[in-house]
């Protein structure tokens, strides 16, 4: 598995108006590509989030570094201050907590 992280400063107050613009519409695109194996976006601190997004191989998770750079530029540029910041890597260790007796996964997703 490999994991993609942009970090992007983001302008004060933007930080709801770009996760709802991310649900709606970067992560419909993002899960339909080759190897995705989920995306999270998370507050990182003030006027700053964090994309992690995770595919299988270091290839998917790069082609996922283009659309999401196009994305960004077309849809949510206007709330950015400057480029973000990108690391990539290979995971070299994961846990999960298994699903719950009900069946459905064990983490809860917050949505504001």
């Amino acid at each position: 598995m490999f994991i993609a992280i942009r970090r992007y400063r983001v302008r004060r107050g933007s930080s709801a108006t770009w996760a709802q613009l991310v649900r709606d519409g970067f992560v419909p695109l993002i899960r339909e590509l080759t190897g995705f194996r989920g995306y999270y976006l998370l507050e990182g601190g003030r006027d700053e989030l964090i994309a992690i997004s995770m595919f299988d191989s270091a290839d998917e998770a790069l082609a996922s570094n283009e659309k999401a750079a196009d994305w960004v530029r077309n849809h949510v540029m206007e709330f950015a201050r400057g480029m973000p910041e990108v690391m990539v890597g290979n995971v070299l260790v994961a846990e999960v907590k298994p699903e719950s007796s009900s069946g459905t996964p064990s983490l809860d997703v917050w949505h504001p």
